[in-house]
């Protein structure tokens, strides 16, 4: 009994001796030398690595493990992308080249991804190289082949959100195209709207605030606006898009003259608060316009407020001041930047001083951008 006793190690010195043990393995082990000289992987990166594919611990050789490597070498993969590849996906280290990689990634290659876009693509989502061929991969493929309609838009689609290969084909992905369908995507109107947010191929309901919401700003289901809405909504968190609303509330709207702004300009629901604060502060300070002026005139919310509107409004504002010919000043915040400059500026006589402050007052906006990033 005292001699068990004595061997009893105390739970601090057990956890510096396991501690040891762990650090011992880890230094004697060959795949963690190679993958920390040769990638300069971390030993707590390579300890998770262990966890998700024990088999690394006992390997005996490196040949598959180069083999590997030098695969995806041939496919135009960095040291750092390999690196991203063998730690987020370690389970398919020392699997068969031959049999298990290079048909997925000579399909890949069939589709368009070469070079830089491949390694990219197998760097961002490692699982591709995880997932079956036929069962998986290849009628991904064919169903992005189809949906995108062009090779290019298939590319840079699956490289901007390259975790669609984790959705499932049938419970996931089709879905979601008929419930886009539902609202009037069909074939070429799909394909643009998925180039501009690959995620909505996530989405296959409504939950009822969603419906609820798109049901009270009251677009018409014909109009392009409702398209638009709808992507905005379902695609977007509730709490946002009613903090958003609020936010234009008390900047002086009614309920109802809220929804007329959302349903002529439905990127507002996308535009920051504060981008709506300072716009509503520019008609109602600046412009002196009440506030619900901003309902026909919702394309305001479209201009960019420090580098356009304010501007233009100090050029206009001198030329008032100068007892010139009167201007309205929203034809002059609505004009072609080149017809702007032509009519308004150079062709005043004072074009001079017209030009120094409208310079300045761009390079003011220009630097307050740069000191904010």
């Amino acid at each position: 009994m005292l001699f068990r006793k004595l061997f009893v190690l105390p739970f601090h010195f057990r956890n510096a001796y396991s501690t040891l043990v762990t650090n011992h393995a880890y230094s004697q082990n060959l795949f963690s030398h190679f993958a920390s000289t040769k990638f300069n992987i971390s030993a707590a990166d390579i300890t998770l690595m262990f966890k998700r594919a024990p088999s690394l611990q006992s390997l005996q050789t490196l040949d598959k493990v180069e083999h590997f490597v030098d695969m995806l070498n041939r496919y135009g993969c960095s040291e750092v992308q390999i690196a991203n590849i063998m730690m987020r996906q370690p389970q398919i280290i020392g699997t068969s080249v031959e049999r298990i990689f290079e048909p997925k990634i000579k399909l890949l290659e069939g589709f368009g991804f070469q070079g830089e876009t491949l390694a990219k693509l197998l760097a961002s989502n490692p699982s591709i190289l995880g997932i079956s061929l036929e069962n998986d991969l290849l009628p991904k493929m064919e169903f992005f082949k189809n949906l995108f309609q062009s090779q290019e838009f298939l590319i840079k689609s699956l490289l901007r959100y390259p975790y669609i290969f984790t959705c499932s084909l049938e419970k996931t992905l089709k879905p979601s195209v008929v419930f886009w369908e539902r609202f009037g995507f069909q074939g070429t109107e799909l394909s643009p709207l998925i180039r501009i947010d690959p995620s909505i191929l996530q989405c296959s309901s409504l939950t009822p605030a969603q419906a609820d919401l798109i049901r009270e700003i009251g677009a018409d289901k014909e109009s392009s606006a409702y398209k638009y809405i709808v992507v905005i909504v379902i695609t977007s968190r509730m709490e946002t898009l009613m903090a958003k609303i609020e936010n234009l509330k008390l900047c002086g709207l009614s309920a109802e003259e809220t929804w007329q702004v959302c349903r002529a300009v439905p990127p507002v629901l996308r535009a920051s608060n504060e981008k709506i604060s300072e716009t509503m502060k520019f008609v109602t300070k600046d412009m002196e316009f009440p506030a619900n002026y901003i309902v026909k005139h919702s394309w305001l919310f479209q201009k960019n407020l420090e580098k356009l509107m304010r501007p233009r409004f100090l050029v206009w504002q001198t030329i008032k001041s100068m007892n010139g010919p009167s201007l309205s000043l929203l034809a002059v915040l609505g004009m072609p930047e080149a017809r702007f400059v032509k009519n308004i500026i150079r062709g005043h006589p004072e074009s001079t001083t017209l030009w120094t402050i409208y310079e300045n007052a761009i390079s003011k906006a220009s630097n307050h951008t740069k000191s904010s990033i």
